[in-house]
């Protein structure tokens, strides 16, 4: 953990000069002071499988609580019962570069990642669609009114391709859904052609409006 929490202490202080470690809680935490003197907690996890609930409970158990949760590396992938757990504390997760993002919010556990916020938002104010939740830090599972529940994985991708498509199904796994989570660029005829192997769909934003009202 000391390695850790100085290896991101380092980080910061090379690549975000808004930003200072000032000291740890008597937990290790980070105390971060950004150039408003907005001050912050920030837990360093370094987990390398996939992050758990029973990885993250334990930095809320004492007398000073995180108000952003980050791993190193940053792309370990986050469950949704951790993601979930974590919000429920009022704190947020993400990655090293997001410390900066949360710090400009003037109230870190509040951050949100912007792309995933506004999937979320926008498939919850579906009119076919009763609720929308975490399988993990990309995938939804999204319940309808009217036909079966479905799993959305959002990813990043200009022109989404066939590797895209297959490099997601081996970072989270199941999905009947592939959208890319930019408005710019397309999908490819071998993206659509990957995931109907998979017996999913590769849409963009528009068409997985569609695509949850049937």
């Amino acid at each position: 953990m000391a390695t850790l929490n100085q290896w991101v202490t380092e980080k910061l202080a090379t690549s975000e000069k808004r930003l200072k470690v000032t000291g740890y809680t008597p937990e290790q935490f980070l105390l971060i002071e950004a150039k408003n003197s907005y001050t912050f907690t920030v837990a360093v996890l370094g987990i390398k499988g996939i992050i758990q609930i029973t990885d993250v409970q334990p930095l809320f158990a004492g007398s000073n609580k995180p108000q952003l949760v980050v791993n190193v590396p940053s792309n370990t992938l986050w469950s949704g019962e951790a993601i979930d757990f974590v919000h429920s504390q009022h704190a947020a997760f993400g990655t090293v570069g997001d410390i900066a993002r949360a710090a400009g919010t003037n109230d870190a556990g509040t951050f949100r990642n912007k792309n995933m916020d506004f999937f979320i938002n926008a498939m919850k104010q579906h009119r076919n669609v009763l609720s929308v939740s975490y399988l993990c830090e990309s995938v939804f599972e999204v319940e309808r009114l009217r036909g079966d529940s479905c799993a959305v994985a959002v990813i990043d991708a200009y022109n989404m391709s066939a590797e895209d498509v297959r490099n997601a199904r081996t970072r989270v796994g199941h999905f009947d859904v592939v959208v890319k989570s930019s408005s710019y660029g397309s999908v490819t005829t071998h993206a659509e052609s990957a995931a109907d192997s998979m017996d999913a769909k590769a849409l963009i934003f528009k068409d997985l409006m569609v695509f949850l009202a049937r």
